[in-house]
């Protein structure tokens, strides 16, 4: 049977320096009509990023749950270092009540919440431990759940999940293209107990950008589908977008429907967690 994690990691809850952004690149190619909502959506009261109604509603409709992993980012802004202005510039702040609000709301209703590492926490104990230790007490209860930031990773990270208790990872992927990472194509345990690393295998753009993405889609399922494999999907929540990221939302519904018309059977990360580690403790 066909298994399916769906995740979204949410880096962004505003857009910010973006605006300008793409308002010059609209100006350039003078894309009138986008420059003007630029314009519109900078001045208004709407929230570009803001999806998590629509991905609740998404979800509610097709009968599936999801982990949302969220992110504590705290690096200082450097104004010479472009790179820099995406990792500091509208990076929200985790105690805003309306970010508390939405992280309560989908952990009470059957959500999974899990914490996305910081740029700077796959290789740093201490920063890690702040920034779990910041949502857990927004949650008011233990995560087990962690996926680091543009899957940041080097040979000491696993070592601090599982130091931070945390019960699994899902860093393991691609960031260009999709499928299986050094053909690991089921979750694995990189130490031999009981820490699992539960690989990513779709991720929203590099989908989307992926040449007959359709056709290498189907031949990653039939994989999946005769191992033990899951489907861990990620997809952000600021692309659910649908003026500035066309025809990604579709894709995530399509994919879904495209599951359950496999009888496919979907649960949170922790949920697969969970019931490797029960099996496996059974086999032995």
């Amino acid at each position: 049977m066909l298994k399916v994690a769906l995740s979204h990691d949410v880096d962004r809850t505003r857009k910010h320096y973006q605006y300008f952004s793409y308002l010059a690149k609209s100006l350039v190619k003078r894309n009138f009509d986008d420059a003007s909502y630029q314009l519109k959506s900078f001045f208004g009261k709407d929230e570009p990023y803001w999806n998590f109604p629509e991905i609740i509603r998404i979800e509610e409709d097709l009968g599936v749950k999801s982990t949302f992993f969220f992110l504590d980012e705290s690096i200082p802004f450097r104004l010479f270092n472009k790179k820099n202005w995406q990792l500091s510039l509208g990076r929200y702040n985790i105690r805003e009540k309306k970010i508390m609000e939405i992280m309560q709301y989908l952990d009470k209703n059957g959500w999974e919440i899990g914490v996305h590492g910081s740029y700077l926490s796959y290789n740093n104990e201490e920063l890690l431990k702040k920034e779990k230790n910041n949502i857990e007490d927004i949650i008011g209860h233990q995560i087990i759940g962690i996926r680091q930031h543009y899957l940041n990773r080097d040979e000491n990270t696993w070592k601090i999940h599982k130091k931070l208790g945390f019960k699994y990872d899902s860093t393991w992927g691609l960031t260009r293209g999709f499928g299986f990472k050094e053909n690991k194509i089921t979750p694995f345990r990189p130490f031999d107990d009981d820490f699992l690393e539960i690989p990513l295998i779709i991720m929203d753009t590099p989908f989307m950008e992926t040449e007959n993405h359709w056709e290498r889609y189907k031949s990653v399922i039939n994989e999946l589908e005769k191992s033990e494999g899951i489907l861990v999907i990620n997809w952000h929540q600021r692309v659910f977008n649908e003026k500035e990221f066309p025809f990604y939302k579709d894709a995530y519904v399509r994919i879904i429907e495209d599951c359950i018309s496999r009888e496919a059977r979907f649960a949170t990360l922790s949920q697969f967690n969970n019931e490797i580690t029960t099996k496996n403790e059974n086999n032995h």
